[in-house]
């Protein structure tokens, strides 16, 4: 072992201070940095909270029900279609499209009601409720075909309306009942009652009440316009003398004789001058003839809520007896050739007269005073088969001999 004893080094007291000073602008800069990153993550926290409440949103599903006929639901991701069950959930996004004869009914969250007709499509594009913000809620429909009835609670924050896409431009509906009808050369809406928008910008056109307006395929929409009721038939008040009409004159086969007259005749009805249209016939023969006129209408009336032939009518005279030997020879009547919503023609006749003193079969008509004029009203949508395909009217005099008059006659569709 060495006798030299250890070596001792001394540190300067300067080095020491250094040293010091160093550790502690570490342990700051740790500190620092720590709380930096405590921050930033409160930051994002709060922040993301924050957004969350502002943008959170549900999505609750539509109810849909199945009144009658096929209908079919396409849910989200799922490319084929299936049988629509009554009462199962319609989810944001899905499809229910609704055959030829089916109906449906589509219950939105709002309690908002759509009663979907046949050949219909719908898409459920957004259904959305803010968990914490209102201005979130939305009901955004898509219509690519076919007409609902739509009852609107107006129950979504702030008035908002409901948002009906169609292909020929948007519609919005506010509380209301209205008719939505998608078809080939454009887009009808009516309001029964409710205020809503049709179009979209400073081209739209507002409705309300009793109005109806149209999106047609140049994407520029017409209206408001007024009644609610469409006339579906043209010239009906003689004013072009008999434009738009066909002759029709059925004589009995075998037994040839003379025809019934058409002439316009100007009449007062209620105190007011119309131009009518007067069918008569005076032959010395009993035989049967058929003398009016006719129109094509060629018209789908399968999502009017009503259907209706108006005029007004006036008994002169007749030979024959009630509706005649088989009900079916009035002096004054109207045929309308229509489909029913199961494909049958079954039609409709409805005729007029003064007297039935043999007690004629009358089950299709009804008695008015001779020679006075009489407001008619017969509801095409009130029938055990009510039509949704109108092809023709017909209004005509039939029997032996006959003396009546028309006049303002309508159809009409709302």
């Amino acid at each position: 072992m060495s006798d030299v004893p250890p070596v001792e080094t001394a540190v300067a007291p300067a080095s020491l201070a250094w040293a010091g000073a160093r550790a502690r602008r570490r342990a700051w800069a740790c500190l620092a940095t720590a709380f930096a990153i405590w921050c930033t993550i409160a930051i994002v926290v709060v922040g993301t909270g924050f957004n969350y409440r502002r943008n959170a949103t549900d999505s609750p599903p539509a109810l849909l029900n199945v009144e009658r006929g096929t209908v079919f639901y396409e849910g989200v991701g799922t490319p084929d279609q299936m049988r629509a069950r009554p009462g199962m959930s319609a989810d944001e996004g899905s499809v229910v499209e609704v055959g030829d004869n089916g109906r449906a009914t589509i219950e939105l969250f709002d309690g908002s009601v759509m009663r979907l007709l046949g050949n219909t499509r719908l898409e459920l594009s957004t259904l959305r409720i803010g968990k914490f913000n209102p201005d979130h809620t939305r009901l955004v429909l898509g219509m690519v075909e076919g007409a609902a009835h739509i009852s609107v609670t107006g129950r979504l924050p702030f008035n908002r309306e409901l948002i009906l896409n169609t292909p020929y431009g948007q519609v919005s509906l506010s509380k209301g009942e209205y008719l939505v009808w998608v078809q080939d050369d454009g887009t009808r809406v009516s309001s029964y009652t409710g205020r809503a928008k049709v179009g979209t910008d400073e081209q739209a056109v507002r409705i309300r009440d009793g109005q109806r307006a149209t999106l047609p395929v140049d994407g520029f929409p017409r209206g408001p316009f007024t009644p609610l009721a469409e006339n579906m038939l043209r010239n009906g008040d003689f004013a072009r003398q008999l434009q738009g009409w066909t002759m029709l004159d059925k004589s009995e086969p075998g037994r040839p004789d003379i025809g019934g007259t058409r002439r316009l005749v100007d009449e007062m009805i209620v105190g007011r001058k119309v131009q009518a249209l007067r069918i008569s016939r005076d032959t010395q023969k009993d035989t049967h003839n058929e003398t009016g006129i006719t129109q094509e209408i060629d018209r789908d009336v399968s999502a009017y809520r009503n259907v209706a032939v108006t005029a007004w009518v006036k008994i002169n005279s007749a030979s024959l007896s009630g509706g005649g030997y088989l009900g079916s020879e009035y002096p004054l009547m109207f045929r309308v050739n229509y489909t029913d919503e199961r494909g049958g023609r079954p039609g409709w006749t409805h005729g007029f007269y003064c007297s039935n003193p043999e007690n004629r079969p009358t089950d299709n008509g009804e008695i008015i005073a001779q020679g006075e004029w009489y407001p008619f009203l017969g509801r095409l949508s009130d029938l055990p088969d009510r039509p949704i395909y109108i092809k023709s009217i017909e209004v005509l005099s039939a029997g032996h001999d006959f003396d009546a008059v028309v006049a303002d006659i309508r159809l009409i569709a709302e």
